[in-house]
């Protein structure tokens, strides 16, 4: 069973190099907890520096007033997720607002932005302005050491992704970001989408 996935897995396209703004698609039969069935947001990836990137759909049960306690008082039911196992205890977010909202948040795609001026980010919070499909509040990171992410990629753990909407990578979804991710593929990644999730229950 074992080399039958291997070479069913094996059949998909060259890759593309990752890159700012690109996204990581976790192939179906990556187990790991942290990574099975993730969307990765890629915040910097450099050859000789190494990859860091934001997991866009895994929700942690958690809300951001659960760790942020100058957040409490704002009464706000914001879903908090988690970006990866590295430093789980920094809070980093994604958006839609630009630099005129949040000065110092750097573009990473077609009108998606990372970070940013949190004291900006909290008055944004204040004034009551939209959060939903704007701003995606992660802990924790995704990282990868120099050419540690390539390695990853030539064995088809993931596949690159030029391109979502801000509205897609901010929705509120899961598991269901990650089929939309996949069928951007293409039908060659059908069986993708039609691998269950634990094949000993198939």
């Amino acid at each position: 069973m074992e080399e039958l996935n291997q070479d069913i897995f094996n059949l998909l396209d060259d890759q593309p190099m990752p890159a700012r703004g690109s996204l990581l698609v976790a192939k179906p039969t990556v187990q790991d907890f942290m990574f099975n069935r993730t969307v990765i947001a890629v915040v910097d990836h450099d050859s000789e520096n190494g990859t860091m990137g934001l997991i866009a759909n895994k929700l942690s049960g958690f809300m951001v007033h659960d760790v942020l306690p100058d957040v409490a008082s704002l009464d706000l039911e914001i879903p908090l997720y988690v970006g990866g196992p590295v430093h789980t205890d920094m809070l980093f977010f994604l958006h839609t607002l630009g630099e005129q909202v949040i000065p110092e948040s750097l573009k990473i795609g077609r009108g998606l932005y990372f970070g940013g001026d949190y004291e900006a980010m909290k008055q944004y919070l204040a004034e009551g302005n939209p959060v939903e499909g704007k701003v995606k509040f992660i802990i924790g990171y995704s990282g990868w050491e120099a050419k540690q992410l390539e390695g990853e990629i030539e064995r088809h753990d993931w596949a690159v992704l030029k391109h979502m909407t801000p509205a897609e990578v901010l929705a509120d979804q899961e598991e269901e970001m990650w089929r939309q991710a996949v069928a951007r593929f293409g039908d060659k990644y059908r069986l993708w989408q039609n691998w269950p999730r634990d094949v000993h229950q198939n």
